[in-house]
């Protein structure tokens, strides 16, 4: 899979690495024409490897769940023919798919926003979040050319301040919820944060989102993600006063697998040190004493092991 976060990059690879096993069947169908959720909803209990719980009867992405968020959610036609446009609290989703499919994407990203907002804060009243779903890969494919990022499979749009992804582009239960996570921390961290960089960070927070787990009924981040660990521990990292300089071409080169992996595991250890400089990189600080942070860094990978 090829993410895109647009002005930082034009093409982001976020979960390509993901994909090196055999890809199993679309879980969307494209526009179904009875438009249930029975189509849209995830029939997983255990999710992506790192373990998000896409549809357990807790989880607050089952379709059980959704249908009950999404009561009440207004919608109405586009003037574009099949195009559909659905108000939730904090979201407005457009799309040329299925109502359900609407409704879905939205109560997971009003998840979503509720897990991001508890853990890094940051005033979000007054704002809208916007999102745009495609049912069809070659008009994805379209509108992300004229964004500047012709092979992207999702991506979040800072001119535009929205997440675009294609339904069809789906790998597996754990597709969507895993890509809306992660685009949506784009989203936030621009909209409220007014951070796009740097890469490390932005990736970096990214992924830390995308691999979460369900408690108590909630979606809360910070789940290791063992692929990330296996390619830290087959590759050799970056170190770190190099990664931490990373541009376009280094982060989305040849090596971005690893360069995720990193960006990811640190973030994780970021959190987990829980001294307020996840809140400094916010505000626009940086690392400070980053030979001691690797060799904290280095500790907590294997820790995760």
């Amino acid at each position: 899979m090829v993410a895109a976060f647009l002005i930082v990059v034009p093409l982001v690879p976020y979960v390509a690495f993901r994909a090196s096993a055999p890809v199993p069947p679309p879980l969307f169908a494209v526009a179904p024409q009875d438009g249930g959720l029975s189509a849209l909803a995830p029939d997983c209990t255990s999710g992506a490897p790192a373990g998000p719980d896409t549809g357990g009867p807790s989880s607050p992405l089952s379709a059980r769940a959704v249908r009950e968020a999404s009561k009440g959610w207004e919608w109405k036609n586009l003037e574009t023919p099949g195009w559909k446009l659905l108000m939730a609290p904090h979201f407005v989703v457009r799309g040329d798919v299925p109502v359900d499919s609407l409704r879905t994407v939205a109560a997971h990203l009003e998840e979503f926003l509720r897990m991001v907002r508890a853990s890094i804060g940051g005033d979000t009243d007054g704002l809208m979040f916007s999102a745009r779903v495609f049912a069809e890969g070659r008009d994805f494919r379209r509108y992300a050319a004229r964004l500047g990022a012709p092979n992207a499979e999702s991506l979040y749009d800072p001119r535009s301040g929205e997440v675009v992804l294609c339904l069809a582009h789906s790998t597996g239960p754990a597709w969507l919820p895993r890509t809306l996570a992660h685009e949506f921390t784009h989203e936030y961290m621009d909209r409220v944060w007014k951070r796009t960089g740097p890469l490390w960070f932005a990736e970096g927070m990214a992924e830390y989102f995308a691999n979460y787990s369900v408690q108590a009924g909630r979606v809360v981040p910070g789940a290791v993600d063992r692929e990330a660990l296996l390619l830290l521990k087959l590759g050799v990292p970056v170190p770190l006063a190099d990664f931490l300089k990373s541009g376009r071409e280094e982060m989305y080169g040849a090596d971005f697998r690893l360069r995720y992996a990193e960006g990811w595991s640190l973030v994780h250890h970021l959190f987990a040190r829980n001294d307020g400089t996840i809140d400094l990189l916010l505000r626009g600080g940086t690392l400070q004493d980053v030979e001691e942070v690797e060799k904290r860094w280095k500790e907590h990978l294997r820790s995760m092991e």
